[in-house]
C-alpha cells in the first residue's frame, strides 16, 4: 500500500511539474523608450521567446524605465523581465547610489550582451576637447538626457560630479537641463536647441546615429582623472573605437558597461530556463535585430563580471547544459 501511495504521489507531482512547465506565462518586460537600443532588443528578443515558451505566452515589451529604473520595476515583480546595467544591477542589489534600499531578490539571465559607453554629444560651435571643460569655461549650456530613471541621466549626473558640478551649478551659469525622451532629444539637436547630451550608448544606436549624421556635433570624452573618480562605482574604463559614429573620427576615452537581462527570484525555475536558453542559441537573430547585439559571446554571458549579480538557477542549468559553466 505504502508503495502504491508513494508512486502515485509521485506521478501526481510530475503531472503537475509539467503543468506548470507547459502553463502560459505572461511576462511584461522593462526596457527604454522606442527610440532607444533596448526598445530593439526587447522587440526581437519578445519576437523570439513567444516561439519557445509555452504556447499562449505574451511577452510585453515596455518602454520604460532605463538602467535605473529597471530593477526596480523587476524587484518589486512589476515587470519580470528587464534590461538592466552591470553597474545599475549592483547598486540596487547592494542598495547604494542610486537606490535607497536593497534589491536582493534581483536575478541575472544573460549578461555581456553588449559594451555600452557614457557619451556626451556636443554641438561642434562648442569646441569642448572634454567634459571638464563645461566646468572650467563655466558654460551656459543646454544639457539634454533621457528622462530620470535612465542611466544616461543618473550618469551624467556622476560625471558633473566628478568633476565638481551640479545641475545647480550649470543653472547658475544660464544654462538648462532637460530630461526627456529621444525623439524630443533628437529634434532639439535639429533645431538648435541642445547643446550637449549625457548617454550611455551601444554602437549603432538609432537615435545618437540620427543626431551625428547631420554632421554637426562632437563626441566628447572624458579626461583620466573623471574616469579614476567613477571606477569607485563600478565604472571601467572603455573606447569607442573611430568612426563608431558619422564624423567621429577619433576613439573616445570613456568608461563602459554591458547590457544585462534581469529578473527576479519569483519567476519559476523552467522560465528562466527557457529564456536563458533561448537567447544564448539564438545569436544570429538577436544581430538581426541589432548590430549592437554582434559582440554578445554566450559562452561568457554567466561571468559575473557580466552580469553584476547573482544567477538565476534557470540560467545556472542552462549554462551548465552547455558546459560552458562548471
Amino acid at each position: 500500500m505504502r508503495v502504491v501511495l508513494a508512486l502515485a504521489l509521485a506521478l501526481a507531482v510530475g503531472i503537475a511539474g509539467a503543468a506548470a512547465q507547459t502553463a502560459p506565462v505572461s511576462l511584461p518586460f522593462a526596457t527604454l523608450d522606442t527610440g532607444s537600443a533596448w526598445y530593439v532588443y526587447g522587440a526581437t528578443l519578445a519576437e523570439l521567446l513567444r516561439k519557445t515558451l509555452p504556447p499562449g505566452s505574451t511577452v510585453d515589451v515596455k518602454p520604460r524605465a532605463g538602467g535605473v529604473g529597471n530593477p526596480i520595476l523587476v524587484a518589486k515583480n512589476e515587470t519580470p523581465l528587464g534590461f538592466g546595467f552591470t553597474v545599475t544591477n549592483r547598486w540596487a542589489y547592494e542598495g547604494k547610489e542610486a537606490y535607497t534600499q536593497k534589491f536582493d531578490n534581483l536575478r541575472a539571465l544573460v549578461g555581456g550582451l553588449d559594451t555600452y559607453y557614457f557619451v556626451a554629444v556636443a554641438s561642434k560651435r562648442l569646441a569642448l576637447a572634454s567634459v571638464r571643460d563645461i566646468k572650467d569655461k563655466k558654460l551656459p549650456v543646454k544639457i539634454y538626457t533621457q528622462p530620470v530613471g535612465a542611466l544616461g541621466e543618473f550618469a551624467g549626473r556622476q560625471v558633473l560630479r566628478a568633476i565638481g558640478v551640479s545641475y545647480a551649478d550649470v543653472k547658475g551659469w544660464g544654462g538648462t537641463t532637460t530630461h526627456v525622451g529621444y525623439n524630443v532629444i533628437v529634434d532639439a539637436f535639429k533645431d538648435g536647441r541642445a547643446d550637449v547630451l549625457f548617454a550611455v550608448i551601444t554602437p549603432k544606436h538609432p537615435s545618437v546615429s540620427e543626431i551625428a549624421n547631420d554632421g554637426n556635433v562632437d563626441f566628447v570624452g572624458l579626461d583620466a582623472d573623471t574616469i579614476k573618480a567613477l571606477q569607485p562605482l563600478g565604472y571601467v574604463p572603455a573606447t569607442m573605437a573611430a568612426d563608431t559614429f558619422k564624423g567621429q573620427a577619433k576613439p573616445l576615452t570613456t568608461v563602459g558597461f554591458p547590457t544585462v537581462v534581469i529578473t527576479n527570484t519569483e519567476l519559476a525555475e523552467p522560465v528562466a530556463y527557457t529564456i536563458t536558453k533561448t537567447v544564448l542559441d539564438n545569436k544570429e537573430a538577436l544581430v538581426r535585430g541589432h548590430a549592437g547585439l554582434a559582440e554578445f559571446d554566450p559562452k561568457s554571458a554567466w561571468r559575473p563580471e557580466k552580469v553584476g549579480i547573482p544567477l538565476h538557477p534557470g540560467a545556472e542549468r542552462a549554462y551548465r547544459e552547455k558546459g560552458w559553466m562548471k
